[in-house]
């Protein structure tokens, strides 16, 4: 009798296939893990604009009980001037830059009175795109300061 040690040729061909499967789905998912995390850090870097320029505008909102939109500037009732320059894609405040790599900004007043209240709240919306491909996008509403 023969010994029946080894494998056939089709045993082997499938765990060659198999194998390749394997490996290939294992390069597939961290391609696209390493290609988020890339991503992810470019985020981070457009979030530390959008953070300077957040830090100035709460003090400044919860400062002033009106503002004025005109384009894309807004003027609070202290004085104080947000506006952006398109052709420098930056924010200025007072003439003063505060954030850069701003492709689109929008401001938006608008009014709101909650349920069983005589209160009316004015409210700033804010809308943002950062990065050279706006891969950071904001949509924030403030409140003024209502007291």
């Amino acid at each position: 009798m023969k010994s029946q040690k080894g494998i056939t040729l089709t045993s082997l061909v499938i765990y060659v296939i198999i194998a390749t499967i394997v490996i290939s789905t294992i390069a597939m998912v961290s391609s696209f893990f390493f290609s988020n995390m890339q991503e992810v850090k470019q985020q981070d870097k457009y979030a530390v604009e959008f953070n300077k320029f957040n830090m100035f505008f709460i003090n400044d909102v919860k400062n002033n009980k009106t503002a004025t939109v005109e384009g894309q500037k807004i003027t609070f009732a202290d004085g104080t001037i947000y506006e952006y320059n398109a052709s420098q894609k930056a924010i200025y405040r007072n003439h003063t830059a505060i954030a850069k790599e701003i492709q689109e900004l929008s401001f938006t007043l608008s009014t709101y009175t909650p349920e069983n209240t005589k209160t009316t709240k004015n409210l700033i919306q804010v809308k943002m795109a950062i990065g050279k491909n706006q891969e950071f996008q904001k949509t924030i509403e403030y409140t003024l300061k209502y007291w």
